[in-house]
């Protein structure tokens, strides 16, 4: 080998190594990134005598050096550790979030997602997350935060709680009520039940109790005019029971079997018209004040979103402050042929290169595809430790190299130095 070859290897070797090394400092600096997977640099022997090659008189089957073949990337499963937050979201084995354009779309495992001014769900770095809306598995495309399929229920059925004073005065029930104030006036004790109709709206129903005579009661129940496209504040009988209580001051078993009182009413919002069926049965009648201790119905209103929920599926469900939940979507995760085919693109982020094989999308869970841990992120995989060592072992050879170039040039400053 010419010496001047020497310098040549020592160069490649500085070079290959001070990448290698830069490859460490990119896993050390990136030890508590969401997603981020440890790498490492691949070295590959340089042959002098390649055709084709850099020419250089070596000794036959002498090296040329070293160089970096490629950046290999280690896709284990990193740490998860759970945050609380509703929409951060880890891919509990193998699998890939897709992310960015649906035409070329990049992987990658931080799960870390929020809500852009658009309403889009995307990622910390701003890149839409795929996936697929309503029931559809098949067409990929971004998910809509704010698209929710509301649902209401209208009220079937309801229940009131309460007692009734046995010594309440006497007072007749009203045929035909000219206003809500006079119901007040004449009943021994008047509630309101709220309602909801076919559409979600709300509706306030009176209920009135007229104490008839010894242990014998009447119901009515009245709603607002405006309510059922009558004058407004003109009360409505919607319909009315008889209660009859027994000496034990519980309703008698002939009452309690008609103790429902049915409400029939259309309302004048073009809802479907209801028929509610109010059970009276848990009133009680002892001595003491008239009152309601509580009241339950089936019906929910037209809820607005509170917070969202995704579960091991990768179903995306928004939770409305009526109760209910409604689906919005569902997360795409892809899996790789060859993982060792994917190559970084952005922040956190992979592209498949053809060498990746076939990208296969679909929903958690099903085929290799993990499941999902939600309000948890997968974080590093890097061993800091280990990174340490790789640090020490590299610069040393990156300090060897640099003393074979020094070297290098001092014998041919030394052979010159002869020559003259």
């Amino acid at each position: 080998m010419r010496i001047e070859s020497a310098l040549n290897t020592g160069r490649e070797g500085v070079t290959a190594h001070g990448q290698a090394i830069a490859v460490v400092g990119d896993n050390i600096s990136n030890a508590n990134t969401v997603g981020y997977k440890n790498q490492r640099a691949i070295f590959a022997d340089m042959l002098g005598e390649t055709p084709g090659d850099r020419v250089a008189d070596v000794v036959s089957g002498a090296g040329d050096g070293v160089t970096i073949r490629e950046i290999q990337s280690n896709f284990d499963v990193g740490p998860i550790q759970g945050t609380g937050r509703d929409l951060d979201v880890a891919l509990s084995g193998n699998g890939f979030f897709m992310v960015g354009d649906v035409a070329a779309p990049q992987l990658t495992r931080s799960g870390s997602f929020e809500i852009d001014g658009e309403g889009f769900l995307v990622t910390n770095f701003g890149l839409p997350v795929l996936g697929y809306t309503g029931g559809d598995a098949v067409t990929l495309g971004k998910i809509d935060m704010t698209k929710v399929d509301l649902e209401v229920v209208a009220t079937t059925e309801a229940q009131i709680f309460g007692n009734l004073n046995s010594a309440a005065p006497t007072s007749t029930p009203l045929a035909n009520p000219i206003s809500f104030q006079e119901i007040n006036s004449t009943a021994a004790h008047t509630n309101i039940v709220s309602v909801y109709d076919s559409l979600g709206q709300r509706h306030e129903v009176v209920f009135a109790y007229y104490r008839n005579g010894v242990n014998s009661w009447t119901v009515q129940a009245f709603a607002n005019g405006a309510d059922v496209g009558q004058a407004a504040d003109q009360p409505v009988a919607l319909g009315q029971a008889a209660l009859t209580f027994g000496s034990d001051g519980r309703l008698t078993p002939e009452s309690l079997a008609t103790s429902v009182l049915t409400m029939n009413a259309n309302w004048g919002n073009g809802a479907t018209p209801s028929t509610i069926a109010a059970d009276l049965g848990a009133f009680s009648q002892f001595s003491g004040s008239t009152l309601v201790t509580n009241f339950t119905q089936n019906g929910v209103g037209v809820g607005e979103i509170t917070g969202y929920e995704i579960n091991a599926q990768g179903v995306i469900s928004a939770r409305l402050t009526n109760g209910l939940s409604a689906k919005i979507g569902s997360v795409s995760v892809a899996t790789v042929t060859n993982e060792d085919g994917l190559v970084r693109s952005g922040t956190s982020t992979y592209a498949a290169t053809q060498e990746a094989g076939t990208v296969t999308a679909g929903l958690a869970g099903t085929g290799a595809r993990s499941k999902l841990l939600s309000q948890s992120l997968e974080y590093s995989n890097v061993d800091l430790a280990g990174q340490f060592v790789d640090l020490v072992i590299l610069q040393r050879a990156y300090a060897a190299n640099s003393k074979v170039i020094s070297t290098a040039s001092d014998i041919i400053k030394d052979t010159i130095a002869l020559v003259r």
